[in-house]
C-alpha cells in the first residue's frame, strides 16, 4: 500500500507529511513503536508519539506515523525516512486498526488473485475458474455473454426461488431481468466508472456486484458476484475487476491464444504495473511456460492516449505494427496508454536499425512515444513505466519535436522538476553563464549558442563551425570573447560540467 494511499485512507484526520516527501513508496505492515527499538525495517509503518521520533539521520525506507505535541520539523527536511504527523485528539488504537485493516485487505486480494491465476493455468476451463472464485469471494459468481446467456455459474448456488430456478434451467437471463438491467442502466454505469457496480436486484432479492469482461477494449460479457452467503466485502470490487481480466483471458484461450499469446502476456504486464505485491518469480515461471524468453535487459516503451487518439491509424493496427517492430515484447493498453515491455539480451540491447525503423513508423503516423532507461528486475516495471511517461511529458514541455523521447536525454530536467519543489533552480546557474546571457541580450549576439555547441562537441572545431555556419577563425574569435565576458576558464573539468548543467537549467526555465 503506497504511503499516499495511507494518507488518503486517513483523510478524516489532520495529516501533514515531513521528511522524505516521496509518498509513492509501498508499505506492507504497521507496527507500534517501542522505546527499546533500535533498528527500523524497510517498508514498515511505525506508529508512535512525537517524543519517540528517531534521529533525523536514521537511515532506511520506513515511515513514522506520529502524533502528540506539535513539532519543529525543520531538522527532518532532509531525512531519508517518511513522516506523517497526525494532529488533534483521536484514538491511536483506532488509527492503527484502520491502517492494519486496509493492509490486510490488500493481502487478501493478493492471496485471492494467486488462487485464481493458478486455477487459470490448470487449463480446466471457465467452470473450474468460477468455482475457485467462489472459494475466494465466499459468494457465487455468474458469467454471461452479450446475448445474456449464462456461460458459467458457480457450483453450489442455492436456487431459493422459482424465478432463480427457471433462469438456471433456461440458461439465460429472463426478459424481466434484461429489462431491469436496461432500465437501471447498469452497463452504462460500469462503462462510465470503469469499475464494478453494486445494485440490489429485486427479482432475486439479492445484492449483486457486476463488472464488464472486455477483449481488446471490446465488451464481450459480464461477471456478477451474487450476495448469497455473506455481505459483499469492502475489497470485493477490486478483486472482481481483476477477476474479470482473468475471465477475459480464459474466454480467449481456444480462439486466440494458440495463434498469438499477446493477450495472455498483456494480462501479466498489466498485473505487474498495478499490483505491487505480485509474485515476480511466479510471473517469470508462467511466462516461461508460455514459451516467452525473458531477457536480462528490460525497457518500458509508452505512447500516451493524447498521442494515438489523434493518429489516423486505428489503435489495433498501431499495436500490431509496434509488436512486429519490437520483437520479444509484451504489450498492454494500460491506463489508456499503449505500454510495451521490451526484453533484450545484455549484449544486444535495442539495436540502431531497430530504433530507426521505430522512429520512421512513429513519424509516419504522427505518434509521440517515451522510452525508459533499461532495468533488470520485473518488480521495477511500474517505476520505469512512469519514467517513460515522464520522458514524454518533459520532452513536450521543452518543445522538443521528436517521435521518441528517451529518459536518458531528459533525466536532468526531471531532477530540476523535483528540485523546484525545494529551491529556485535559477540560483544554480553559473554566474558566468548569466553574464553571457545578459551580453547576448544587450548586444544581439549569440555567444551562448556558440558556447553550447562547443560544449556539445568538445575538441571538434570542424563540426562546430559546420553547425554554426561560420569560419574556423570566427569560432576562435568568439571563444576568446566568451572567455573575457565570462571571466573564467572554459576548459577546466568542473567548469565545463557546470556550464553544461547551467545551459540545461536555462533551457528548462525557457530563458533561451
Amino acid at each position: 500500500m503506497e504511503l499516499f494511499a495511507v494518507k488518503e485512507l486517513l483523510s478524516e484526520y489532520q495529516i501533514s507529511a515531513h521528511g522524505n516527501q516521496d509518498l509513492d513508496v509501498d508499505f506492507s505492515m504497521i507496527k507500534f513503536f517501542t522505546q527499546t527499538q533500535k533498528k527500523f525495517q524497510n517498508h514498515i509503518i511505525y506508529l508512535g508519539g512525537t517524543d519517540s521520533l528517531p534521529s533525523p539521520d536514521t537511515s532506511g525506507e520506513f515511515a513514522f506515523l506520529c502524533y502528540g505535541l506539535p513539532y519543529d520539523w525543520s531538522a527532518y527536511s532532509s531525512s531519508p525516512f517518511h513522516i506523517l504527523y497526525v494532529s488533534g485528539d483521536f484514538d491511536s488504537l483506532e488509527l492503527f486498526n484502520q491502517v492494519q485493516d486496509s493492509l490486510q485487505n490488500i493481502q487478501q486480494i493478493n492471496a485471492g488473485l494467486h488462487m485464481l491465476i493458478n486455477s487459470f493455468f490448470k487449463e480446466q476451463g471457465l467452470q473450474y475458474l468460477i468455482d475457485v472464485a467462489y472459494q475466494v469471494f465466499g459468494n457465487p459468481l455468474f458469467v454471461i455473454d452479450n446475448s445474456h446467456k449464462y456461460l458459467a455459474v458457480s457450483t453450489g448456488i442455492v436456487s431459493d426461488s422459482a424465478f432463480v430456478s427457471e433462469e438456471n434451467k433456461e440458461g439465460y437471463i429472463s426478459q424481466q431481468g434484461i429489462n431491469f438491467i436496461r432500465q437501471s442502466r447498469i452497463n452504462e454505469k460500469i462503462r462510465a466508472q470503469n469499475s464494478p457496480v453494486y445494485f440490489k436486484n429485486p427479482l432475486h432479492d439479492r445484492g449483486m456486484l457486476v463488472d464488464a469482461i472486455t477483449i481488446n477494449n471490446i465488451e464481450v460479457g459480464h461477471v456478477m458476484l451474487y450476495e448469497q452467503d455473506q455481505p459483499i466485502q469492502e475489497f470485493d470490487a477490486v478483486m472482481l475487476h481483476r477477476t474479470s481480466r482473468i475471465i477475459s483471458m480464459e474466454l480467449q484461450k481456444n480462439s486466440f491464444i494458440n495463434a498469438n499469446k499477446g493477450f495472455m502476456y498483456s494480462y501479466f504486464l498489466a498485473d505487474l504495473l498495478d499490483n505491487p505485491d505480485v509474485n515476480y518469480a511466479s510471473v517469470k515461471e508462467r511466462l516461461a511456460i508460455l514459451n516467452y524468453d525473458l531477457k536480462e535487459e528490460l525497457y518500458m516503451f509508452v505512447i500516451p492516449a493524447y498521442s494515438y487518439r489523434n493518429a489516423s491509424t486505428k489503435l489495433d493496427i498501431i499495436v500490431d505494427q509496434l509488436h512486429q517492430l519490437l520483437s520479444s515484447s509484451i504489450y498492454a493498453i494500460y491506463e489508456n496508454t499503449i505500454t510495451i515491455l521490451i526484453s533484450r539480451s545484455r549484449t544486444d540491447g535495442i539495436k540502431e536499425q531497430e530504433y530507426n525503423r521505430l522512429v520512421s513508423f512513429l513519424s509516419a503516423n504522427n505518434l509521440t512515444a517515451g522510452i525508459s532507461n533499461f532495468f533488470y528486475n520485473l518488480k521495477d516495471a511500474r517505476r520505469f513505466y512512469l519514467q517513460a511517461l515522464k520522458s514524454v511529458e518533459l520532452g513536450l514541455k521543452l518543445g522538443v519535436q521528436a517521435p521518441i523521447h528517451r529518459y536518458c536525454d531528459n533525466y536532468l530536467y526531471h531532477i530540476f522538476e523535483m528540485c523546484e519543489k525545494q529551491e529556485n533552480i535559477l540560483f544554480f546557474i553559473h554566474p558566468g553563464m548569466m553574464k553571457l546571457l545578459e551580453y547576448d541580450q544587450q548586444h544581439g549576439t549569440d555567444f551562448l549558442k556558440t558556447l553550447h555547441e562547443y560544449l556539445e562537441s568538445p575538441g571538434q572545431p570542424a563540426q562546430i563551425t559546420t553547425l554554426l555556419h561560420i569560419h574556423k577563425n570566427t569560432l576562435l574569435y568568439r571563444m576568446d570573447k566568451i572567455r573575457i565576458i565570462m571571466d573564467c576558464k572554459i576548459e577546466t573539468g568542473d567548469e565545463f560540467m557546470s556550464f553544461g548543467l547551467s545551459y540545461k537549467i536555462m533551457k528548462y526555465l525557457k530563458m533561451i
